[in-house]
């Protein structure tokens, strides 16, 4: 897992963030993929991209070795004036923008691609084409936070990849240059545990610790016994060899992991969360708004993918999920 990056670069000053911290996550060998998505209508380089495409059309894919020597096929419809010299500009734009970046990647292994259409739509295809294992973007999160997390293009990958989407905010610092903890908030739910299928192999590359902080809310009362919860999990990952801490808290979610998150001096969140309005038990909607909101370093975020298991089984838009589940709040 995350041994193949795809960092997506929207043209704006945010790029450094994300680029800072897919460097950083890439360490023991992990390949970077710069993606650089061109609208429909003709935009320069230095314009932010993500979330300004018109409808998509044909989506061509600039494909390659790196920087210059990448190219592309299919047509490349970037101007609606139809200037086939304005268009060449446009790709020499792109590729020289990506080829900036490629040059600070310390001979890491990588495609430069350069996508025209609609952002989400090209992250994903490139995704699946590349066979990536993890998605680095910026989102510019500020105030409109619900409206992100509703219907951007942050969300649309996010919720149709079911990939980890790693989302960096300008100004996530890089503390230390080395990924040293990953803070993991659970809730006791097998949703909020699926992350670390994509945490664990991460930390052991990057030799990180984790640090895994059950989170009981006030208005519900613990299942079972959160510590041994804890400790079972815990032994899986001693098992593994990744070293690990481990709290439990009761009260807000999210301002109990941005508690944590700087007392334990933790340089990445990583928690699973939902669909907005979806009824399953993981980390909702305003946990992962207000975590994304209020925290100074990236978080890692990932869809759980639900089983249902068991003849009490309902069907909710599609997906299946226990009716006791439904019922306990």
């Amino acid at each position: 897992m995350s041994n193949r990056i795809l960092l997506a670069l929207e043209g704006s000053p945010t790029d450094e963030a994300a680029f800072s911290q897919a460097v950083r996550i890439a360490v023991g060998g992990a390949e970077i993929h710069l993606l650089h998505v061109v609208p429909s209508r003709a935009v320069p380089v230095g314009t932010p991209l993500l979330g300004m495409a018109d409808p998509p059309g044909e989506l061509p894919v600039a494909t390659g070795a790196t920087g210059a020597e990448a190219q592309v096929t299919g047509n490349f419809p970037c101007s609606s004036s139809n200037d086939p010299v304005r268009e060449t500009l446009l790709y020499d734009q792109a590729v020289q923008y990506l080829d900036r970046f490629r040059s600070r990647l310390a001979g890491l292994q990588g495609q430069d691609i350069v996508r025209t259409g609609e952002p989400a739509d090209a992250i994903l295809q490139v995704a699946l084409t590349f066979n990536i294992d993890m998605i680095v973007m910026s989102t510019h999160a500020r105030t409109g936070l619900a409206r992100w997390f509703l219907g951007s293009v942050s969300q649309t990958v996010l919720t149709r990849s079911q990939l980890p989407v790693l989302l960096v905010r300008r100004g996530n610092a890089v503390r230390p240059e080395r990924l040293r903890r990953i803070l993991v908030p659970l809730d006791g739910s097998a949703e909020s545990r699926s992350i670390l299928s994509a945490v664990k192999p991460l930390a052991a590359r990057l030799k990180a610790d984790l640090f895994l902080l059950q989170v009981v809310g006030r208005a519900r009362p613990a299942e079972g016994d959160p510590r041994r919860e804890l400790q079972d999990l815990a032994d899986g990952l001693s098992e593994s060899g990744i070293a690990w801490q481990a709290a439990t808290a009761r009260g807000d979610p999210a301002e109990e992991i941005l508690r944590h998150l700087g007392s334990r001096n933790a340089d990445l969140i990583a928690m699973s969360t939902r669909v907005p309005g979806r009824l399953d038990r993981s980390f909702g909607k305003s946990a992962a708004e207000s975590v994304l909101a209020g925290s100074d370093r990236p978080v890692l975020l990932q869809m759980p993918v639900m089983h249902s298991e068991g003849p009490d089984v309902a069907d909710l838009d599609g997906r299946k999920t226990r009716l006791s589940d439904l019922m306990e709040k």
